[in-house]
């Protein structure tokens, strides 16, 4: 008799056996090795987010502290004092130079304005409406235009000195408001470059340039085209100029700028108000207590990067605790998960070989001396110190030491920190110059070993990135094995359930066969 082997699930129908049940049984032991690898890969993942943790902090470090120390600008910062901050303020720049201005300001620079001589209205106690119509308004106005209804006039300017640029309005009295013909010029002032407006309390229209300064041109002329509203019933004149600044530097006489701020010898400064015949003094001088705050907090982030590091190379390992399976965390609830989740990550990076020469390395930066110097060759000359051996490479400031060596040898406190060539030895660079090296090495090394920080790389080609990826196929293979078991399972419990079932059958025929006999 030929038997039909269906690949169909049949769970106990003809033996009365619990089929599924012993499946399940047969499979739980099955998938350890898998769990085994999803754990590792799981362990491999959460180290890696440790390590970029690690890396995010040396690049954040380096970026804000370690590179600028490195730069002599660092420590070529001006500042300017001023002796009466009313009349004049500086601001020196990168190229400025030491030294003192004597200033006195005869005139500050202003803007062209053109202003209605009188007021516009007849009566001012029964003022225009700038919002009515023009035609509506006119025997308010006390210069009237006549009967025509439209006008026209023009605006010349020459912005910043430069080529003449003129504008014609056209104003339909009937349709147009004193405000729109404000609205007109405005829409036309980043050409022109002008800015006008009606004030009401004073009843008078003004029309002034953006820029400050007499270009030795008319900054405004205006014309009447048609009738005289622009002169005539807006009072303006033809032509209005501004003002150039005019001021004495350290005894040069007759110094003219376009502008109230200008930048002389790497120094900008801001003129506010004349001094009449007093003289004002700008003092320049190297900003020693920005150099001291750009030391002192470079101290505390180191200290802060250190304590971050050693966090991780200190902090408990409980190998009793790996990742949880899926079936493990369903027999759990949640805070339970979150607990011993906690000490399965901890202590990852404990004793971590690429952390503790990190460390090493970057200490060795700072506390190594500098040949070649003479006045400060190591951290200890200006005040800075290591702590104990067992708090991993922590350094303290003595203020008062520290500021001192700024303020009375700057230069030398540069030289300690920047000095730099690249025929130099790591012995003869400056500190920060090699501490800014080995970050850079580190750096490098935690990205070949877990990836970039950033979550925005394309592909994660580092050492843990490749073992992930390799994991991830052994998973698969893994995977498609325990289906095939199961199935290998199910196809035999059916197999036997078809057989029960045909000899269920024979056994009733026969007993058919044997009752009819």
């Amino acid at each position: 008799m030929a038997y039909y082997f269906g690949v169909n699930r049949v769970a106990g129908l003809a033996s009365g056996i619990d089929t599924a049940q012993i499946v399940e049984d047969l499979m739980r032991a099955a998938p350890a090795p898998l769990d085994r690898l999803l754990q590792k890969k799981q362990t491999l993942q959460w180290q890696q987010a440790d390590y970029r943790s690690i890396n995010q902090a040396l690049q954040n470090f380096r970026a804000n502290h370690a590179s600028q120390l490195r730069l002599e600008g660092t420590f070529l910062t001006k500042k300017a004092t001023s002796s009466d901050e009313t009349k004049v303020t500086a601001t020196p720049g990168a190229s400025a130079q030491t030294g003192t201005y004597e200033i006195k300001i005869t005139q500050l620079a202003q803007v062209a304005s053109n202003i209605s001589s009188g007021t516009l209205s007849l009566d001012t106690a029964d003022k225009i409406d700038p919002d009515a119509t023009l035609e509506s308004q006119k025997t308010k106005f006390a210069n009237p235009w006549g009967d025509t209804t439209t006008l026209e006039f023009t605006i010349t300017t020459h912005p910043g000195g430069g080529d003449a640029v003129t504008e014609t309005f056209t104003v339909d009295t009937n349709t147009h408001s004193l405000n729109d013909v404000i609205a007109m010029i405005n829409d036309k002032g980043a050409t022109l470059g002008v800015t006008a407006f009606y004030e009401s309390s004073t009843d008078k229209v003004v029309i002034s340039t953006t820029q400050t300064g007499d270009y030795d041109t008319n900054e405004i002329e205006i014309a009447d085209v048609t009738d005289t509203f622009a002169l005539g019933t807006l009072q303006l004149s033809d032509t209005a100029n501004g003002q150039n600044a005019v001021l004495d530097i350290n005894g040069l006489t007759g110094i003219e700028k376009y502008e109230n701020t200008f930048t002389l010898n790497g120094i900008t400064f801001n003129l506010l108000n004349t001094t009449g015949s007093a003289t004002v003094t700008i003092q320049v001088t190297l900003d020693t207590e920005t150099v001291f705050n750009t030391i002192k907090s470079f101290v505390e982030a180191f200290n802060s990067l250190i304590d971050t590091i050693n966090a991780e190379l200190n902090e408990t390992r409980y190998p009793d605790y790996p990742p949880l399976t899926e079936e493990q965390k369903n027999e759990l609830t949640e805070y339970e998960i979150e607990q011993w989740e906690e000490r399965a990550k901890s202590g990852l990076l404990r004793n971590d070989p690429i952390l503790q020469s990190a460390v090493y390395e970057l200490r060795r930066a700072l506390t190594t001396r500098v040949e070649g110097l003479t006045t400060y060759d190591d951290i200890w000359d200006i005040g800075i110190s290591t702590g104990y051996y067992f708090e991993g490479g922590k350094l303290y400031v003595d203020e008062a030491k520290l500021r001192e060596a700024v303020e009375t040898n700057p230069e030398a406190v540069m030289a300690l920190f920047t000095r730099d060539d690249d025929a130099y030895t790591y012995e003869e660079q400056g500190l920060a110059a090699r501490l800014y090296d080995e970050l850079n090495y580190v750096i490098d090394r935690l990205t070949d070993w877990a990836g970039y920080p950033s979550t925005f790389s394309l592909y994660d080609d580092s050492y843990i990135g490749d073992t992930v990826r390799s994991l991830d196929e052994r998973i698969a293979i893994m995977e498609d094995r325990l289906a095939k078991l199961e199935e290998r399972y199910w196809r035999q419990f059916t197999i036997m359930e078809q057989i029960i079932a045909q000899f269920n059958t024979q056994s009733m025929w026969l007993t058919q066969q044997m009752n009819g006999g």
